[in-house]
């Protein structure tokens, strides 16, 4: 297992800042504030979608930085998963944005492949 280094702090920068900006900003919400954010990070339609759709991407980035492939393929499958969930959740709202969420997923998995 050979790590590169360029991928690793593109990596850490790409998954770091985000994460410590959010976790800032949670800390800094009020008691109210933070139960509605739990209740809306754990609600079903978000996994299935956004968490589904960020795990996926997380994964296949750990696996082009530890060059493992079985760690990609579940990644791959969580992104699929993730992308007919969302589908399904815009076609009633938008069909054009459905499509284009398919499109831009497909495109992503193509990239990784």
């Amino acid at each position: 297992m050979n790590i590169d280094t360029d991928r690793l702090v593109t990596f850490i920068i790409m998954w770091g800042t985000p994460l410590v900006m959010m976790s800032w900003a949670y800390w800094k919400m009020s008691a109210e504030d933070k139960e509605d954010v739990r209740s809306d990070f754990s609600s079903w339609r978000f996994i299935s979608t956004i968490g589904f759709i960020s795990a996926g991407t997380f994964l296949m980035h750990v696996a082009s930085l530890l060059g493992i492939d079985i760690i990609k393929i579940s990644g791959i499958s969580l992104l699929v998963l993730g992308g007919i969930f969302n589908t399904f959740n815009q076609w009633k709202d938008s069909k054009k944005k459905s499509i284009l969420v398919i499109a831009l997923l497909a495109f992503a998995i193509f990239t990784n492949l």
